[in-house]
């Protein structure tokens, strides 16, 4: 609701004569009073704010759905703002002059102190309107409807018009004065007639205002009335939809369980169908069966109607036949009888037979020992050291470069000739000493470059067999590098695929295992333990494992000094010839090899194959044991020839030095010292036992097929004479402890 509230505001008037600040203290004490009055009057039609009474049946919460936000108390709303702004905007514009002729007008002129100014009060009507909204919370979208529906219902009435707009009241002058003329402070009657007319002005605008007041709350009962109708409806429909969905839930139910009753009953009746069906093909298969068996069995009888005639046909034939059986059997008995006889007598033959067998074998048994003491005495007229030469074929850029082998002539088995030739070039610088000159050599055999493998094994088996026997032997190739011991002591690097490039550790291996093979028919078993070692720069170390932190010495087994072993040597027992070769590769990956200029692979230092041989006689329990020696020697090379430096310098002069060692202890042997220095280097320390007596030695010499190393050949040859005169004694056999 708008309200019109006058404000008056007093202005200071200029000075008056005495006579006009009494009377004008008479008018204002009169104006305060009816001023009074008035506000009173007015204050008592302003209706109270509506504390929104409700019905006890009303829900004092917001049903959800509505979002109408409620007005606060004593708020002026946005609407009522606008229309406010909107009746200043249209108010006709007042002049300066109005104004102050206003002013002047409402003004009570009063006495200010000793100066005598006049008080004027001068009144400023504001208007407010309020407009009291009813607002209907309900939830769903039929509430918003009926809300909007009793709004549009209720506000078609027409309201009067709460528009205020600012007045001023102009009284004139008491008498006659002009239109719009401002009164002058004394006319004090003028003035309280003009003061009249505003309050009868005020007096209607409250009159309307309370006949609006009263439109307005025969309205809000009227909506209540309809809101209270409408929650009365919403709740029936409520309870309505809420029974309409516990029937709809309760058909539902119903449904489902007729649904499954009726599923229960459908699978029901295909299962009894299916049995049906079942048992319906069962009968049938059954019929079809029993039909194919009524005509095998109707089938059958026919085939023994005509067995029964046959059958009694043909007993008249066996009734014969018995009669003869019976005459064969009394025969028959008679010959087994004659059988047993015959058999109790050659079971006397077998046990003499037996007997015979037995001493058969004592005898063989006799001849192998016999064989064995042969083969020895044998072996030791040949000589306990014997010597092979081998001259090795050329190889690759040496057969472009040479046609033939001239400077060596291979005369029989055991004799060859080494010859040097002169050149025409030097014969002026040689003088007398130009003729060729001509070595002669004999060993115990001598093979030529296109002597294979085989047939160099073929000369050391026999020394295969002595090892067998219990006897030590130690086969090694010397000669100078790049000669082809390697390829003689273990093969080429084809040993696995190519079988004639097997050297003498694998095909000694191979002759131990088809003699062992043999031996079990006359109660020898065998037991084989290898390791693998080499001599680098007078150290050893073992090939078989590539751990270098290990200390290697040689000590002697016991205080004669007869048996010599390696300390923390890795010793494996050998059970195949695979093992053999496994063993052989794991050496060649170890042992030390480096390239220089006389040979590309050239062995840098002295490999030890040791094989221990132990045999037992489970039948006369005789042992026997065994050592086999296959020693790769270092090849000698000349410094200069070489070109080693550094390491390879180093490893060249103790390869020199150990061979040179060797020859010393020949020497000794040779000249029978007392003293035979085999300390001095390991190499002879290692094969003392070979060396001294104890043991059947071989020596392969390898010689170069290039003319160029006919200075290495010819030192060669001439150890190796000096190793086939030296006699170290006769070999004794050894028996395992």
């Amino acid at each position: 609701m708008k309200l019109f509230t006058p404000s008056f505001t007093s202005v200071g008037g200029g000075e008056a004569n005495p006579e006009r600040s009494d009377k004008s203290d008479e008018e204002r004490a009169r104006e305060a009073q009816l001023q009074a009055n008035h506000r009173r009057q007015i204050m008592s039609h302003i209706p109270a704010p509506s504390s929104g009474v409700r019905g006890s049946h009303v829900s004092r919460l917001a049903p959800p759905g509505s979002l109408t936000k409620r007005p606060r108390e004593g708020s002026i709303d946005l609407e009522t703002g606008l229309d406010a702004k909107k009746s200043k905007m249209e108010a006709p514009p007042v002049t300066n002059l109005a104004k102050t002729k206003s002013k002047s007008m409402m003004s009570i002129a009063g006495r200010g102190g000793p100066t005598g100014r006049v008080g004027t009060t001068t009144g400023r009507v504001a208007a407010t309107t309020s407009k009291p909204k009813v607002v209907v919370s309900r939830p769903g979208a039929d509430r918003r409807q009926t809300t909007t529906a009793l709004n549009d219902r209720t506000n078609s009435s027409a309201r009067p018009g709460l528009n205020r707009e600012k007045s001023s009241v102009v009284r004139g002058p008491s008498g006659p004065a002009k239109a719009g003329g401002k009164r002058p402070a004394w006319d004090l009657k003028g003035r309280l007639e003009d003061m009249e007319k505003m309050f009868a002005m005020t007096n209607t605008r409250v009159a309307d205002l309370e006949t609006e007041k009263q439109t307005l709350q025969t309205d809000v009962e009227v909506k209540k009335e309809v809101v209270v109708q409408s929650s009365e409806e919403i709740r029936t429909l409520r309870c309505n939809i809420g029974r309409s969905e516990q029937e709809l839930e309760n058909l539902r139910k119903s449904l489902r369980e007729k649904e499954e009753h009726f599923s229960a009953e459908t699978v029901k009746l295909k299962r009894q169908l299916e049995d049906e069906q079942y048992t319906k093909s069962s009968l049938e298969r059954r019929l079809k069966g029993l039909e194919d068996e009524l005509t095998s069995k109707q089938t059958e009888v026919a085939g023994l109607k005509n067995s029964v005639a046959e059958l009694s046909s043909s007993r008249a034939g066996v009734e014969a036949s018995l009669a003869g059986s019976k005459t064969e059997l009394d025969a028959t008995r008679q010959q087994i009888l004659a059988l047993k006889a015959e058999s109790e007598r050659k079971s006397e033959e077998i046990k003499t037979s037996l007997a015979a067998q037995e001493d058969m074998q004592a005898k063989l048994r006799w001849e192998e020992s016999e064989r064995r003491k042969l083969h020895n005495l044998v072996q030791e007229l040949k000589g306990n050291i014997r010597v092979f030469c081998r001259l090795r074929p050329l190889l690759g850029e040496e057969k472009e470069a040479i046609d033939e082998i001239r400077h060596v002539n291979i005369q029989s088995e055991k004799n060859l000739e080494l010859i040097k030739t002169v050149d025409s070039a030097n014969e002026s610088i040689a003088g007398g000493l130009n003729k060729n000159m001509k070595y002669d050599f004999e060993f115990d055999r001598v093979f030529g470059p296109n002597s294979s493998q085989g047939d160099v094994f073929a000369e050391i088996s026999q020394l295969v067999q002595s090892a067998l026997d219990g006897y030590n032997v130690c086969v090694f190739a010397y000669g100078q590098t790049g000669s082809g011991k390697t390829f003689t002591m273990e093969g080429g690097p084809g040993i696995e695929s190519d079988e004639a490039e097997c050297g003498m550790i694998p095909r000694t291996i191979r002759q131990i295992f088809e003699v062992q093979e043999k031996l079990k028919e006359k109660n020898w078993q065998y037991k084989l333990q290898a390791s693998f070692l080499e001599i680098y720069n007078e150290e050893i170390r073992d090939l078989l494992v590539s751990d270098n932190s290990l200390k290697y010495e040689i000590k002697m087994s016991d205080s004669k000094g007869s048996e010599i072993h390696v300390t923390n040597l890795k010793v494996e027992e050998v059970t195949s010839e695979g093992q053999i070769s496994s063993m052989i590769r794991r050496a060649r990956k170890n042992r030390a090899m480096a390239k220089t200029l006389c040979n590309e692979r050239s062995s840098r230092s002295h490999s030890v194959f040791m094989l221990r041989i132990e045999g037992f006689n489970t039948a006369t329990t005789e042992t026997c044991c065994g050592t086999l020696n296959l020693v790769d020697l270092a090849g000698s090379e000349r410094i200069k020839d070489s070109g080693s430096e550094g390491m390879r310098l180093t490893e060249a002069q103790a390869i020199n030095k150990s061979l040179s060692n060797l020859g010393n202890v020949i020497m000794a042997l040779a000249q029978k010292n007392s003293h035979v220095p085999y300390r001095n280097s390991k190499l002879t320390h290692l094969l003392q036992n070979c060396l001294g007596g104890n043991s059947k030695t071989l020596m392969f010499v390898n010689i170069s097929p290039k003319e160029e190393c006919f200075s290495e050949t010819l030192n060669s040859l001439r150890f190796a004479t000096k190793v086939n005169q030296c006699n170290i004694g006769t070999a004794s056999k050894k028996a395992s402890k």
